[in-house]
């Protein structure tokens, strides 16, 4: 496979793991809010599940969003267990 990469689709309001020729083989939606970003829905292509992919673009939505001083709002169950399970990223989770 082919070097991937994740990058901000800022038009699309997601992250998106790209191959190197640009095509879109998985994402990660978000929502600005004013206190928060909402991380709805995370999809990754089915030949590449279990690799660790979809873990790599959590990670760097996440690092993304502490580099913004956003707080994420987890509604998709991946992101939300992926948090639960990196105790590092906890102080990104909002609190209502």
């Amino acid at each position: 496979m082919a070097d991937l990469s994740v990058i901000e689709n800022v038009d699309e309001n997601r992250y998106e793991l790209r191959d190197d020729a640009g095509a879109v083989l998985g994402y990660l939606e978000y929502l600005n809010r004013e206190d928060f970003v909402v991380l709805p829905h995370t999809e990754v292509d089915r030949s590449l599940r279990g690799q660790g992919w979809g873990d790599r673009l959590v990670r760097h939505a996440l690092d993304d969003l502490r580099a913004k001083n956003a707080k994420a709002y987890p509604t998709c169950p991946f992101v939300d267990r992926w948090m639960q399970r990196h105790d590092e990223y906890e102080d990104l989770r909002y609190q209502a």
